[in-house]
């Protein structure tokens, strides 16, 4: 018998058998005055014709689909079933009357009786289809819940693969962009140059198989691909790291840090002509971990709603909700992304 089985025929004979008590005790107390134990006999009979009617009724009701209906039809249904289960209960019950002395139970039969009876099952039957009725539409609604929760997640996933898919192309077209410029101007160092593009390639074929990963991990293509492009710049490109050492093991989604960084370049340094600085920054300030990008330049609509923007703010909405904020801002001829992740 499994655990649910069981729980239930406890709360069966439990239930029913109260029955038994109350109405023993409504007699010897109230009705007769005295106690006999024929009364506990009946009782003990209707208490049984009770638990096997009430059970011969779950197993009809499991066999409809009643519980996939709306919950005003459920409820009429459930009214019904009390009617009918409480005329059901009284006829069986004065079976025994009927058997031991049929005559004398046939005189006494009258509608005052009759519906007396079926009021006094009402009250039984009535408890048991409420708990029985909302147990079953608890149930229904908790379903529903995790079905709903099962769709969310599985559509979240769906979106989160289909921005990584949308990524590897981006960031594969930006990176070839470079090396082509760098064969050109240095073959020799264009060899250096696509044995990190390789490695960067690997990983932003494989970061899909884990929605985060620790920041440490991710500083590392990072500063792959940018040591890449300062080849291909020279002098006049230079980068700033100042990542706090409590932020490495922060969990971050797979190539948004090298994201913001393929942005600044291609939107912010390879438009200028002078000495440009790329500062990338992370501290933890409490249980929020911040992360920033400056490079020189100016907004305009491809930086602020590229490809590469609007993948971060999805992904960043999908995996952590309202938890987390994208910015992009200009002050002072400097273009500024901050992402803010809350952890708690």
């Amino acid at each position: 018998m499994k655990k649910g089985d069981k729980l239930y025929w406890f709360c069966q004979v439990i239930g029913w058998g109260s029955l038994v008590g109350i109405e023993t005790i409504n007699y010897t107390f109230f009705i007769v005055g005295k106690f006999n134990i024929e009364y506990v006999v009946i009782f003990s009979y209707s208490a049984i014709v009770g638990l096997f009617s009430s059970h011969l009724y779950k197993k009809i009701v499991c066999r409809t689909t009643l519980f996939q209906k709306p919950t005003s039809t459920i409820w009429l249904v459930a009214l019904t079933s009390t009617l009918i289960l409480s005329i059901w209960l009284t006829i069986v019950n004065f079976i025994p009357s009927f058997v031991s002395n049929y005559s004398e139970s046939i005189n006494q039969l009258s509608f005052i009786a009759i519906f007396g009876s079926v009021v006094n099952w009402m009250r039984y039957v009535a408890v048991w289809i409420i708990i029985y009725f909302m147990y079953r539409l608890l149930e229904r609604n908790r379903s529903i819940e995790e079905n709903n929760l099962r769709s969310e997640n599985f559509a979240r996933l769906t979106e989160l693969e289909l921005l990584k898919t949308q990524l590897n192309p981006h960031f594969l077209f930006n990176a070839l962009n470079s090396i082509k410029a760098l064969v050109t101007i240095d073959p020799e160092k264009s060899k250096d140059a696509i044995v990190k593009l390789s490695e960067l390639l690997r990983f932003t074929l494989n970061y899909g198989l884990q929605p985060l990963i620790p920041l440490h991990d991710e500083m590392l293509e990072v500063k792959k691909y940018l040591s890449l492009e300062q080849i291909r710049f020279g002098e006049r490109f230079k980068v700033l790291y100042e990542i706090s050492d409590n932020t490495f093991s922060k969990l971050i989604p797979p190539a948004i840090i090298l994201t913001l960084a393929e942005n600044s370049i291609k939107h912010g340094i390879a438009n200028q002509t002078g000495s440009c600085t790329l500062v990338i920054t992370s501290e933890l300030n409490e249980d929020e971990l911040i992360i920033q990008t400056t490079n020189p330049g100016s907004l305009n609509n491809k930086s602020k709603d590229g490809i590469g923007v609007r993948n971060i703010k999805k992904r960043l909405e999908s995996l952590f909700g309202s938890k987390a904020w994208f910015s992009i801002s200009e002050n002072d001829g400097d273009v500024i992304v901050t992402i803010k992740i809350q952890y708690v």
